[in-house]
């Protein structure tokens, strides 16, 4: 009799188990299908699904989705009711603050999005993901130097994290609105080239707008024995939040400048810290105009910027084609870095060399750039280059010559 009676209390328990795990699995078949109908735009399909797993018991991933969907769906009551549950039930849930400081950001009460973020920088004080968006929603909020103040804060204690570094780079803009800058690079030859040092100064002024920065620029040229002016003005438009715009113009009417050039490049950021753009460059000098394609690719790698860019001029003689390949590695933040350099071609962005003629633009030139950039009590920018390289005189022969540049900016 024992033994029937143990028999059916160990069939017993089995039934309850496996009917335990069937049903487990049961839901979570369910929940897949509540994720397909939320993900495919039949959110009240997934709303549905979602109500009839919660009905046999709280689950926090679902209640998650459910919520979601509904600030998804512009119903952002009955979001803060489903997802606040979460919190009541599971304090400590990460998602939960998430999502929810998604509801009140789209909501438009970027004070209480911030109330969330902070919640849950008190659960885990290193979050990356949650220091970025308190940064972007107090970015958003026009409160540039708290989130100015977020994004240094993080990176001092985590240096090089590239997306903080472009959000940096970016918002302090916005914190400083204007920049003075003096540049001056000395360029000396090899006897073979017969040249006597050459000398260039740019003194410019920026100012970030809310459509993006303007910047205000003359050149003075010494070459030859000459002397050359040449007025640019820069343009860094926003077009959306990934993707900005470069437009230049600039006059001269001496010969070490074209008479006219103009620039426009297309800037998109993709995820994974990747950067791409793609452009074109206008020379008219006094015989004909010149169009120049070019495009970049670059990526944050830890604490790397690494970039390499290309220029291609069409001509009835053969396309000549120039790049470059740089690397930077950042320190504290993006204006406190090492950078290096290499460069085959000529570049019709780099205003130090001269750029008179459209037969300049097929040199051969080969050099290597070293460079360091330092904010100094977050008002000064020092920066210094040297730079050394060479170029073809005639074919196999080639011969050197070398640059300093040294450059002041001031933020206020």
């Amino acid at each position: 009799m024992r033994k029937n009676r143990l028999y059916f209390q160990i069939v017993s328990v089995l039934f309850i188990l496996l009917g335990t795990g069937a049903s487990g699995i049961l839901q979570a078949q369910t929940f897949d299908e509540a994720r397909n109908f939320a993900f495919n735009g039949e959110r009240e399909k997934a709303r549905s699904v979602c109500r009839q797993i919660l009905s046999e018991g709280f689950n926090s991933d679902v209640a998650l989705l459910m919520g979601r969907t509904y600030a998804w769906d512009g119903m952002y009551d009955s979001a803060r009711v489903v997802l606040q549950e979460v919190l009541i039930q599971r304090p400590e849930n990460m998602e939960a603050y998430d999502a929810l400081s998604d509801v009140e950001f789209w909501a438009d009460d970027n004070a209480k999005a911030i109330e969330y973020c902070n919640a849950a920088l008190k659960q885990e004080p290193e979050s990356s993901k949650f220091a970025l968006k308190k940064a972007r929603i107090l970015y958003s909020d026009e409160q540039y130097e708290e989130a100015v103040e977020v994004l240094e804060t993080y990176l001092h204690k985590n240096p090089g994290e590239p997306d903080f570094l472009l959000k940096l780079k970016e918002y302090r803009l916005d914190l400083m609105k204007n920049r003075i800058r003096l540049v001056y690079t000395f360029d000396n030859f090899n006897s073979d080239f017969n040249r006597d040092p050459w000398h260039f100064l740019a003194l410019s002024y920026g100012r970030k707008t809310k459509l993006g920065s303007v910047i205000a620029r003359l050149n003075y040229a010494n070459r030859f024995d000459s002397n050359g002016l040449q007025f640019e003005i820069d343009a860094y438009p926003k077009i959306g939040e990934n993707n900005y715009a470069y437009v230049n113009y600039g006059y001269s009417s001496d010969a070490l400048f074209p008479g006219n050039r103009f620039g426009f490049e297309l800037y998109h950021n993709f995820p994974n810290a990747w950067e791409g753009s793609l452009g074109m460059r206008y020379l008219d000098f006094s015989s004909s105009g010149v169009d120049i394609y070019t495009a970049t690719l670059g990526k944050y790698v830890g604490n790397y910027w690494v970039s390499l860019r290309s220029y291609v001029t069409p001509d009835s003689d053969g396309t000549s084609v120039s790049g470059a390949l740089s690397v930077r590695r950042y320190f504290a933040d993006s204006e406190n870095y090492l950078g290096l350099k290499l460069s085959y071609g000529v570049s019709p962005d780099d205003n130090r060399k001269p750029i008179d003629t459209e037969q300049n633009l097929t040199l051969k030139t080969r050099s290597v750039r070293a460079e360091y950039n330092r904010l100094i009590k977050k008002l000064w920018i020092v920066s210094v280059g040297f730079n050394i390289g060479s170029e073809q005189l005639e074919p196999g022969n080639y011969s050197g010559y070398y640059s300093f540049d040294i450059g002041f900016s001031r933020l206020f």
